[in-house]
């Protein structure tokens, strides 16, 4: 009997050649740029915020301002698609909790916003019923 390497136009196996040093190179390279990385985006973050927590972030700086960037950001009061005498609108003369209340039972209660388009406010839960037994409002 015969080994199976011994049979004609066979050849032996070869040895594997597994080239260490250059997979060890690798390996070490791709380390140095990872921690080369995260000291540059620390030292970005560090400089963007004054911290390297993510949740230290810097304050907007256009916060409280009608316009920003390109969107102009109307405050309520001077919507004009705002009904004018608004029940949400603040009054001086009146608490804080007072304009807050006022818009809570209109949210509470039905009403007409605008009698003349036939438009009124319901509440969500009426609505909810309405929609859910004829499928409109």
């Amino acid at each position: 009997m015969t080994a199976p390497h011994e049979h004609p136009g066979e050849h032996p196996p070869e040895p594997d050649h597994v080239p260490m040093t250059k997979i060890a190179v690798v390996l070490v390279t791709a380390l140095v740029v990872f921690v080369v990385g995260g000291l540059w985006s620390a030292s970005v973050q560090r400089g963007e915020t004054g911290s390297v927590r993510a949740d230290v972030s810097p304050a907007p700086s256009l916060a409280g301002s009608t316009e920003v960037g390109i969107v102009y950001q109307r405050p309520f009061a001077e919507d004009p698609r705002a009904p004018s005498g608004s029940s949400a609108s603040p009054r001086p003369s009146e608490p804080p909790n007072a304009s807050l209340e006022r818009a809570r039972r209109r949210l509470e209660t039905s009403g007409w916003v605008d009698r003349d388009a036939g438009t009124v406010h319901v509440p969500i839960e009426d609505a909810m019923e309405i929609v859910a037994k004829r499928g409109r409002l």
